[in-house]
């Protein structure tokens, strides 16, 4: 009654801000009290019912002594009050238990938001999937109010033991709290429920509180000085700096060069988030962004606006104010009016995030809210300096919502350094002198390249104080260094048919170097004949040097070594993982067992001949194109 008369007032006072009576908030509220206080609310209404059977025979009501427990005048009149009374708590489990289970999936896949934030208190507490537990309390309490109604005090001690096993195991079992620690804390706390039994032992009873006091005391203390130091650092630093929002097929390897990137530059002090190191729970997720996070960086791919978790958190930035901006790479083209109209119809699974609270409308409105953002362009070809010039951007530059106009920025290979290509050259080769190992990467594939940076930033370290085997990443349209003798081929999706590609493996076998081949993609097919055939078949329109079948027998050749899996945008590519990896890769390069590359025993120079000996058509090597694959598949 008291909490009606309050939103009552409450909306007469908002009435010109508001329209109507805002049911769904009084619902809420009222929710909310009867279920911090039903086991209060109905034990009180069972009051009349409790009785005490004294010596004599005469029953009389526990909390009420003058009254008698029989059928006539002030106790009859307590009956039927609490009979009355009895319709609230009974009402509310009826429509407790229809909500959650009839309604609530029902409305969930309707992406009724309104509906799920107005019956938000039964389940809010508990992970998703396990709402069912807030009908599983309400019978426990249920059982917990009547059971002392129940005469006999062994049956009341055994339901009573029941009832609590039970709701121990359950909890046990489905662990419902949101957070894991809830459900620990619950389970101590129903089995101290012993303490509250009668004992002789009066004095050990003292000392078990008083230890009991002490600890829970000390406890709460513990947890106020940490919680208050978590809301002051908090209040000044979020425990993330950056989160950086990306499509894991589009932009995974690139969000990995940035967070190595970011972690090594002076201005950032915080953590920066990266799914695959810091997300262990996915119910987690949109609260990162939302309370954890001080900026949001959105690597814009082609398909990142019609992948819903990426649209999740996004939106999620939005509503909690996140400062926000946006790197946008070649694909990239901002949400058109058609995209927001007909979201649902190209995403039709957006509408699980309704159980999140993020209704399609909501993700409207950040379709149209993205297009206002600030945003960092950058050109197709990534290299290590446009990496720094965007990390630096993005520590120095204002992050704003609305502000694109004054912190738009669009990069270029350019925009950090104003020395020529010449100059530029020069000092890279002198960075570089003596390096015996080489990174050949197809620079069409903006991900292979960014593969390849993180892989040079992972190993560099481990090989730096052998002489010479730090790595470095060749460019377009350049060979390999004369002090090179190792080759690092990043193998990506269609990588062999860029005849930069073709011209470096071919000039390197001709100079015997060794090949070590990194598979950069899941998605990534080793050679087949028909790859073989396209080869003879456009050989002499690629460019290349020396015979047409060289880039065929070199293919051959670069994967008689057994290759090692190195996938930044892999969905379970951790830093740790990686880690491993690059000191695989590490040995691999160190260990001197890398087998050269030939041109000489490969006579074979009419496409006859080789369409002849189909996929047999070079000298044995140790390892054949499909063991290869099956081994490195078992590998990744």
């Amino acid at each position: 009654m008291v909490a009606c008369c309050i939103h009552l007032l409450y909306v007469a006072l908002r009435k010109k801000f508001a329209d109507g009576l805002e049911i769904s908030v009084l619902v809420k509220v009222m929710g909310n009290l009867m279920i911090i206080f039903f086991i209060s609310v109905a034990g009180a209404i069972l009051a009349p019912f409790r009785c005490y059977t004294h010596p004599n025979g005469i029953r009389t009501v526990q909390e009420f002594g003058g009254v008698l427990c029989n059928s006539d005048g002030e106790y009859q009149k307590m009956l039927i009050v609490a009979g009355i009374a009895l319709i609230m708590p009974v009402s509310f489990f009826v429509i407790a238990s229809y909500v959650t289970i009839v309604e609530l999936p029902k409305r969930m896949q309707k992406a009724d938001v309104a509906f799920l934030k107005t019956w938000s208190f039964l389940y809010y507490r508990y992970r998703p999937g396990a709402a069912v537990f807030s009908v599983i309390l309400l019978l426990r309490n249920i059982g917990l109010v009547i059971v002392p109604v129940i005469p006999g005090g062994a049956i009341k001690v055994l339901l009573i033991v029941l009832i609590l096993v039970v709701s121990i195991l359950i909890t046990s079992f489905m662990l419902p709290w949101r957070i894991l620690e809830c459900n620990y804390m619950v389970t101590v706390l129903i089995s101290m429920g012993a303490l509250f039994m009668a004992d002789v032992d009066v004095d050990y009873v003292m000392q078990v509180c008083l230890a009991l006091f002490i600890a829970m005391f000390l406890l709460i203390c513990h947890v106020f000085v940490w919680g208050f130091a978590k809301y002051l650092r908090a209040k000044h630093r979020k425990p993330f700096q950056y989160f950086l929002c990306h499509q894991k097929s589009g932009a995974g390897a690139f969000a990995r060069l940035l967070k190595c990137e970011l972690i090594r530059m002076n201005g950032v002090k915080g953590k920066v988030f990266v799914d695959c190191d810091d997300l262990q729970d996915l119910t987690k997720l949109f609260g990162y962004v939302g309370f954890d996070t001080e900026h949001l960086i959105i690597l814009g791919t082609k398909d990142i606006l019609t992948r819903k978790w990426c649209m999740g958190e996004v939106t999620t930035a939005r509503i909690h104010n996140v400062k926000t901006v946006v790197v946008a790479l070649p694909d990239y083209e901002p949400p058109s009016e058609t995209l927001v109209e007909e979201y649902q119809v190209h995403v039709p699974d957006v509408t699980e995030l309704a159980a999140l609270g993020i209704s399609l409308a909501a993700v409207q409105e950040t379709l149209r809210w993205m297009r206002e953002l600030p945003t960092i362009e950058l050109p197709g070809t990534l290299d290590s300096r446009l990496t720094r010039a965007v990390c630096k951007k993005l520590v120095v530059m204002h992050v704003s919502p609305g502000s694109m106009g004054k912190n738009g920025v669009q990069l270029s290979n350019d925009a950090e350094d104003e020395l020529d290509k010449g100059t530029r050259s020069v000092n890279r080769k002198a960075q570089y002198n003596g390096s015996k190992v080489a990174i050949l990467v197809d620079y069409k594939n903006m991900e292979a390249v960014a593969t390849a940076l993180v892989l040079q930033l992972m190993v560099s370290p481990l090989v730096l104080s052998s002489g010479g085997m730090v790595p470095y990443i060749m460019t377009a349209n350049e060979e390999a260094m004369p002090t090179v003798q190792i080759i690092v081929v990043i193998c990506s999706q269609g990588c062999f048919g860029n005849p930069d590609i073709a011209r470096v493996l071919v000039s390197s076998a001709a100079r015997s170097l060794t090949v070590l081949p990194i598979i950069a993609e899941d998605g990534f097919r080793f050679p087949t004949k028909d790859f073989y055939d396209e080869v003879l078949a456009t050989a002499g329109t690629t460019g290349m040097l020396g015979k047409p079948s060289h880039l065929a027998a070199v293919v051959k050749q670069v994967f008689s070594e057994i290759a090692v899996g190195f996938n930044p945008q892999g969905y379970s590519a951790s830093v740790q993982d990686l880690e491993v990896r690059a000191n695989t890769i590490a040995f691999r390069l160190l260990e001197g067992k890398l087998k050269p590359m030939s041109l000489e025993d490969y006579h074979l120079t009419s496409p006859e001949e080789l369409e002849a000996n189909s996929l047999g058509l070079f000298l044995p090597a140790p390892n054949s194109t499909e063991a290869n694959a099956k081994m490195i598949s078992a590998s990744l």
